[in-house]
């Protein structure tokens, strides 16, 4: 072991998944992990699969990561047996805490993913200190938004109760137990964070979760793009793509497509998602009641990198989901110079660039609406503007790296585990 590694204080890491190469919780796993490998030796507690993912990354070797894999898996999130599933795993996660702290100086445990509040196992049992997350799940969507909008009743009935339902967990004794005797609680949004303080989480602070460290070749972004001016000022290409949920706000981007219309704009709309189920048939009903149904191009499931060639003939994103907690997506597609028009909301109010585009909060949907539409009536009018925010959105899209979450480690994890780490 060379001497750097050597002096690096020890910390038990937990994360359900980790890929190198993928997104969300996986991706979640390998990055934060990553990060924190600057300031610490990581002995990482994940399942045997991930394991086999990481071990022979050229990082996890060099940093001299210890893998304690788990016995249990988890192969179904179906309710209630996901959470079972995941609950007898977090028991298991406890019981190797236990023997690695015993035999190892460890100076602090680093809960990563699972990223939810609603089930985290009673680290302050362990006696070392802790933090938990970035936790994601708490965002829900603004009150005045819900009923205004032409989506199903059960959804709107969902949305109304989601923030009750959130807040319930609150009275979790456990849960309180755990993050109230946390040194710091990481959060993915501003909604999650209140959530977890009413649950006890006394030290605090919302960072973005996740990495994107593809290169970024902004003069070949941005001249592709320039080709495109005289498209824009003749017909605009928007973009929209999400999963099939209500709440990723599907109908509120065809709303905007037929304001755009109504306006005397030139404006085409392609809608990726799965369309094959109950939820595609009510979009495109809704399309055909708002009489949009020519101007919009239906695609479904497709490859990650077919999507981003498509995306690179697009002018814009509709970002109109109302309570995402990350934004991995809205900054793949800054990098390939598509300003985004985004409500603010949750993670995606960090993640859009603010001067290109929409990222805004308005009191109702039909005002959020009319400022999508005037962006897009101003983008038609001079191109040229919305040229300049396509570069500003790639020039945005290059801070969300790595480097971007060691500074988080830095900042709000490494001062938790200082003085551990000095006795030991």
């Amino acid at each position: 072991m060379s001497t750097e590694l050597a002096a690096k204080p020890e910390i038990i890491v937990v994360t359900l998944s980790m890929d190198p190469h993928g997104g969300s919780e996986p991706g979640k796993g390998w990055w934060w992990s990553s990060a924190l490998s600057e300031y610490f030796r990581l002995h990482v507690i994940t399942r045997e699969y991930s394991r086999q993912l990481c071990k022979d990354e050229p990082l996890a070797k060099k940093e001299g990561w210890i893998f304690h894999p788990t016995q249990r898996d988890i192969t179904t999130w179906k309710i209630p047996k996901g959470y079972f599933d995941y609950l007898q795993w977090l028991n298991e996660v406890m019981a190797i805490s236990r023997q690695v702290a015993a035999q190892f100086p460890i100076c602090g445990l680093c809960h990563v993913t699972l990223g939810s509040f609603r089930v985290l196992p009673r680290y302050e049992q362990l006696g070392i200190p802790y933090t938990v997350g970035p936790l994601g799940g708490g965002e829900c969507s603004p009150v005045g938004y819900t009923w205004e909008r032409p989506a199903p009743l059960k959804h709107k009935i969902a949305e109304t109760l989601r923030p009750i339902f959130n807040n319930s967990f609150a009275l979790v004794p456990p849960l309180r137990a755990c993050l109230g005797s946390a040194k710091m609680v990481l959060t993915t949004s501003k909604e999650t964070e209140r959530i977890v303080r009413r649950m006890g989480a006394k030290n605090t602070a919302v960072v973005f979760p996740d990495s994107f460290d593809n290169p970024i070749d902004f003069e070949n972004v941005a001249a592709r793009r320039a080709s495109q001016v005289d498209q824009v000022g003749k017909r605009i290409r928007l973009l929209w793509q999400g999963r099939p949920f209500w709440w990723k706000g599907p109908d509120i981007a065809l709303l905007i497509l037929r304001r755009a219309l109504d306006a005397g704009l030139g404006v085409d709309l392609t809608m990726v998602s799965a369309w094959d189920g109950a939820f595609g048939k009510d979009v495109q009903a809704l399309a055909e009641k708002l009489s949009v149904s020519k101007n919009v191009q239906w695609m479904g499931h497709m490859s990650r990198e077919k999507f981003l060639e498509m995306a690179q003939e697009q002018h814009g994103l509709l970002a109109t989901s109302l309570h995402d907690s990350g934004g991995i997506p809205l900054v793949e597609a800054q990098a390939l110079g598509l300003p985004c028009i985004t409500m603010g909301l949750g993670g995606l109010r960090v993640s859009a660039c603010p001067e290109a585009g929409v990222n805004e909060t308005m009191p109702t949907i039909s005002e959020f609406v009319e400022k999508a539409v005037v962006c897009l009536a101003n983008w038609q009018k001079n191109p040229d503007a919305w040229l300049d925010g396509s570069k500003r959105a790639v020039a945005f899209a290059r801070q969300f790296t790595t480097n971007r979450l060691k500074e988080s480690v830095r900042e709000f994890i490494v001062p938790a585990f200082k003085k551990e780490a000095a006795d030991n």
